[in-house]
């Protein structure tokens, strides 16, 4: 054995596993330290095991790989109704590493869902309850219920090639860890599987004296059959060749995978290499070591991978790094317990989160981007990452990555970023290098901005937000094809989605979310104009909240405004979900939403019910676990001035809905998301809101707790007596009382220290009003000015391609600055309409479209009346106003205003025509010579009161509703 080269390996391997560069003093630094004690031990005739070993102990002393059982969730659970392939958690014992390309799994189901030998609609590769392993492919996808779900290279030993090659097993005869599965075949083989970041590495022992065979097949997956693959002999010992990946979801996009891999006996004249199938014979061989290597570039990639990551043929000593490395990345939290229960689910958990995105790029830097080039990772990333289940994902698991380990984050928000400079859009479901377009919404933006809010910004970032404008502006934007904005084009249009997005409402929602991200991260960028622009758009929810319904439900509405019947169970118009559950899907504005629902006591009470189910499947109005769009529900308590609902919610979802059973999690795992809640929650804090760097604080649910953060800080959590004692009765923050329900990220910058008094029943802790976390309605405008967040007035012959541009419509059309001049109104300079003077904005931003905002009105501001200019888009448009006098009383009005240009001159005016333009601009440069229009309604006034503010309509009648100008006639 060349411990030499065995541990040179096992070098590379940490340096990329173990953190992907995160910074020195955090788990950063144990892949080295793992790294450099193996060296060491090479050099002095150490075995690998061992040295492996003294690398986990140094760093930490917690052995924290038995307490994972990565046979959790893969049994169905209980759920009543689950979304499709959704009640397992379709998770796979692999041998694999963290982020690993290569996770080497038993597959019992290698059929398309649904067939008599699969688990109906869950085609992930293993099931606990299927006594039959068809094989033992490469490549999987941790959690994720769809079809083409990888299983490429399926490999099986067998003593009889000629017959069927599934086998029977016994559960007892089976055993999988971090990094390594083992099973005894009812046919006596023994399966040993173990793995480094993009090779497999296998150990079969056959019975004695019987013949040993090995079959590789590239002409199958775990889900598909017929596929194209090649076996080609290299020598003796070798083999390589390639099969046809891809196809995740029903994508079409074929992803050629290629292998390199050699055995430590050489084959007999009884193996045949042919028609993409080699049958490997070994004569009467006791055991057979295989190593694999793998890669989506080519066969010398694969080769490549191969000979720098495993070099040598010690399996033990490859399996130990593997524990060893899992173990450093499972202390970076530590945890506090004697109930190894609560320590099981808890660190499988975490495990879960660990495996996605997973690494595409191969040892020397090289993939395959989605313009079917080959790049290589640039300077100052480690890698580039696929994997990216992005509706689920955003939510939970990249926060948690991006404070855990910011490089890696940081990488994996530039992979994106890199796929979109290549296909023209950050995709939202990655796999391979491909855009599967699953799931609604604009979930990369979500993605990239998490990442960014909680720390993770060592990429470029003002490319990424060049990307998110152009997706949210320009509707059919698309990755090689693949719309990433479908529902684009009538959200802008009307204010909520009609059509081209699965789920009109709830999908409204998702948009809504990744537009007040992208708002938060222009911010950040420093881009004034696209944070009020998309902060004004994250209202759109309101647009499609029915109050006329008991309760008032998010609804789906036509283009014509009017409302679709929806009960709390209504399922069509919503994605894997009800009405119920996305009514509450407003993250970034629950005071908002609760202020609209009834007010905080009306919302803790349907909360409760809501909580009387906590694992509902889609029908049931009430919390359902296994799927994401709930994920954010039980924090809301904290909104509504009763944290002690969000403490007790937690803790009996975690306590129900999660076990360490096979069917021990509530749903598909979804690369992680699901756990990576559960992750959070034991730590009592959860990243609420998409983009903001902060955390909704629960209770924690371990009375001590230790994060290695990646940028170098500990976060320590004291909870003495948690979690039978499990409301938090007061908070210290670094010795500080502090009363929020929030904590802001900014306190993570530095050593931390949390210290809960906790208690068995609730307090006033966190009940005050001034304690609620923060809510982002539209803010107070300062005046007229400060309240525009639309761009309708382009000059001839502009174009818009990039979302920076003039749109009044939603459609890429806008007032012409020419005609306007034309019409009597000069862009920058006074004109009088009804006796009141307006200017009309010569900046990017010129009109407010209503969402609610209250605008300040000028010192002094009184007269007959108040005259506000503007127009509707996809109108008429007409909705509840309010003027407010500066001695507290107010009185609402119809603030009402015809199409811009009245039905493209089919409807006759209702409102006073101020301006008419002789035609208006489209995106492309040119104008249609489509006549537009600005209307004036004058408001009376109460006689010799002063106006403070005028507020807007938070709902109009249809379309949208813009306001050019307020002013007063004398």
């Amino acid at each position: 054995m060349d411990i030499r080269r065995l541990s040179a390996a096992l070098i590379f391997i940490g340096a990329l596993s173990g953190c992907g560069g995160d910074s020195p003093g955090s788990q950063a630094g144990t892949a080295a330290v793992a790294a450099d004690q193996l060296h060491g031990a090479a050099q002095s005739g150490a075995s690998a095991a061992n040295a492996a070993a003294q690398a986990s102990a140094s760093h930490a002393s917690l052995r924290l790989t038995q307490y994972v059982n990565p046979l959790i969730g893969t049994l169905a659970s209980d759920s009543p109704n689950p979304v499709p392939a959704g009640q397992a958690g379709s998770v796979v014992p692999a041998a694999g590493l963290p982020n690993g390309m290569v996770q080497w799994a038993p597959d019992t189901n290698t059929s398309p869902a649904p067939s008599t030998s699969a688990e109906p609609g869950s085609p992930a590769g293993y099931y606990y309850d299927i006594g039959s392993i068809q094989s033992f492919s490469l490549t999987h996808m941790s959690g994720a219920g769809c079809s083409g779900n990888d299983g490429e290279f399926p490999v099986m030993p067998t003593l009889d090639a000629s017959k069927p090659l599934a086998q029977t097993f016994d559960h007892a005869n089976e055993k999988s860890v971090p990094g390594a599965y083992s099973v005894v075949l009812d046919n006596h083989i023994k399966v040993e599987l173990t793995a480094t970041l993009r090779s497999g590495f296998g150990r079969f022992t056959y019975p004695d004296q019987q013949s040993s065979t090995l079959v590789l097949d590239t002409t199958y997956t775990n889900t598909a059959t017929g596929v194209a693959g090649s076996v080609t002999k290299v020598d003796a010992k070798t083999i390589s060749g390639s099969t046809t990946g891809g196809h995740f979801c029903g994508n079409s996009t074929n992803v050629p995978v290629y292998f390199y891999a050699q055995f430590s006996q050489p084959f007999t004249a009884a193996s045949s290499f042919a028609n993409g199938r080699a049958v490997m014979n070994f004569g009467k061989a006791d055991k057979v070591l295989m190593k694999i290597g793998i890669s989506y570039v080519s066969v010398a990639n694969a080769k490549g991978n191969l000979e720098k990551e495993n070099s040598a043929w010690d399996f033990d000593g490859v399996k130990a790094v593997a524990d060893a490395i899992w173990n450093q990345r499972l202390n970076t939290i530590q945890v506090s317990s004697q109930d190894t229960t609560a320590l099981t689910k808890f660190y499988t958990a975490f495990y879960h989160a660990l495996w996605a995105p997973s690494v595409f790029s191969d040892t020397n830097g090289q993939y395959v981007g989605f313009d079917q080039k080959v790049h290589t990772v640039s300077a100052g990333h480690a890698a580039q990452y696929t994997s990216f289940s992005g509706w689920d994902i955003y939510r939970s698991l990249i926060p948690l990555k991006a404070i855990l380990f910011p490089q890696e984050t940081s990488d994996m928000a530039q992979s994106l970023v890199n796929d979109a400079d290549q296909c023209g859009a950050i995709p939202h479901w990655v796999n391979d290098n491909v855009e599967d377009g699953v799931m609604p919404g604009d979930a990369g933006s979500l993605i990239v901005a998490g990442a960014y809010a909680f720390g993770s910004r060592q990429f470029d970032a003002s490319g990424a937000l060049k990307h998110m404008i152009r997706m949210a502006n320009v509707p059919g934007t698309a990755c090689n094809g693949v719309t990433t904005n479908g529902g684009r084009a009538s959200y802008l249009q009307y204010g909520y989605i009609t059509n081209g997005e699965w789920g009109q409402a709830s999908s409204t929602l998702e948009y809504a979310s990744s537009d007040f991200a992208i708002s938060q991260f222009a911010g950040a960028l420093g881009n004034s104009a696209m944070q009020k622009m998309m902060l004004s758009r994250s209202a759109y929810w309101q647009n499609l909240l029915n109050k006329s319904l008991t309760p008032p439900l998010i609804a789906a509405r036509n283009a014509d405004g009017s409302w679709i019947a929806e009960t709390q169970s209504s399922t069509d118009n919503y994605v894997e979900g009800n009405a119920e559950q996305y009514t509450w899907m407003v993250p970034f504005n629950p005071v908002g939403l609760f202020g609209q629902l009834g007010g905080n006591s009306t919302a803790v009470s349907r909360l409760d019910q809501f909580f009387t189910v906590l694992n509902a499947g889609m029908s049931l109005p009430n919390f359902y676990m296994g799927n994401e769009p709930t994920f954010e529900v039980p924090w809301l308590y904290n909104w509504a001035g009763s944290p002690a609902g969000t403490q007790k919610a937690v803790q009996q979802i975690m306590a129900s809905a999660f076990g360490t059973g096979p069917n021990g999690l509530p749903g598909n795992d979804d690369l992680g998301a699901v756990s990576g809640w559960y992750v959070w929650s034991a730590l009592g804090l959860y990243p609420e809101i998409p983009g903001v760097g902060g955390f909704a604080i629960g209770s924690p649910q371990f009375s001590s707790i230790t994060v290695r953060l990646g940028n170098g800080k500990t976060l320590r959590i004291n909870a003495p007596g948690a979690p039978t004692a499990n409301y938090v009765q007061s908070l210290r923050v670094n010795g500080a009382a502090h009363t929020s329900s929030w904590l802001d990220v900014d306190a993570l910058d530095r050593d931390v220290t949390l210290n809960f008094a906790m208690g068995s029943s609730a307090s006033q802790w966190g009940t005050n009003p001034a304690d609620v976390p923060p809510s982002y309605g539209v803010p107070v405008a300062r005046n007229v000015v400060d309240a525009f967040n639309n761009h309708g007035i382009g000059s001839d012959g502009s174009t818009d391609t990039d979302g920076l541009g003039a749109d009044f419509d939603g459609s890429l059309f806008s007032y012409s600055s020419q005609a306007l001049t034309a019409a009597g109104a000069v862009p920058g300079k006074p004109f009088v309409v009804d006796g009141a003077s307006f200017v009309l904005s010569g900046g990017a931003l010129d009109n407010a479209v209503a969402v609610g905002q209250t605008i300040t009105m000028p010192r002094g501001t009184r007269g007959r009346s108040l005259v506000l200019l503007g127009s509707a888009n996809n109108g008429p448009s007409s909705g509840t106003a309010l003027v407010t006098y500066t001695d507290g009383s107010s009185a609402p009005f119809t603030l009402a205003f015809d199409d811009w240009t009245l039905n493209g001159g089919s409807a006759a005016p209702r409102n006073p025509i101020a301006l008419t333009t002789t035609y208006r601009n489209a995106g492309n440069g040119s104008n249609d010579g489509v006549k537009a229009y600005l209307f004036a309604q004058a408001v009376p006034l109460s006689a010799g009161k002063t106006v403070a503010s005028v507020t807007l309509p938070k709902q109009v009648s249809a379309g949208k509703l813009h306001v050019f100008g307020i002013s007063a006639a004398p």
